[in-house]
């Protein structure tokens, strides 16, 4: 006895992306897999600034695609989500934990790519891109002062010493990068 042909709605099943794989190119940056598979996923909505409204809203508790792009640094997605997004999805917070985009790149701050011999002393290039993202979501209105809720500033989670930093190094920069975002706001 064979079984019957699959209904058209376990087709669509089978072929809509899972969440983790939306989210596994979020992280992975590539944003032409991140955006036909959020279009496969939302196969209803064709217009970006609404497709974006659901993106960020989807969030299984971890954190919706912008805090997974900002676990590794994903600057394309990052900036995509944020061109779209409501202004509101810089300072979102995940479900559990209540961490906002910027507690999850202040996390990762001490965190470099060799970029070869050179010796700029401007430590937001690509050298460090946490620290280049951290400036980018300040520009765009993510409040350093927004409690995760362990009661802790982005600032609060940064760590004291990384590899090729000395002591308290990395804390100094981004509370420098927050002064200088607040200047700029004035």
């Amino acid at each position: 006895m064979s079984s019957p042909p699959p209904s058209r709605d376990d087709a669509a099943r089978r072929t809509k992306p899972s969440f983790f794989e939306v989210m596994d190119a979020a992280r992975a940056d590539d944003l032409s897999a991140f955006r036909q598979l959020l279009h496969e996923y939302f196969p209803d909505i064709d217009d970006d600034k609404k497709l974006m409204r659901a993106c960020v809203e989807e969030d299984r508790g971890a954190g919706c695609a912008l805090h997974f792009a900002c676990d590794t640094a994903a600057r394309r997605v990052v900036t995509y989500i944020l061109d779209y997004a409501p202004q509101s999805a810089v300072n979102q917070k995940a479900r559990r934990g209540g961490e906002t985009p910027l507690h999850r790149v202040a996390r990762m701050c001490h965190v470099g790519r060799k970029c070869g011999d050179d010796d700029d002393e401007d430590v937001v290039t690509t050298k460090y891109p946490y620290l280049s993202l951290y400036q980018e979501l300040l520009r765009r209105g993510a409040d350093p002062d927004t409690l995760d809720d362990q009661k802790r500033r982005p600032v609060d989670v940064v760590v004291n010493k990384g590899f090729g930093w000395s002591m308290g190094d990395v804390r100094r920069r981004v509370e420098q990068l927050q002064e200088e975002g607040k200047v700029v706001k004035k």
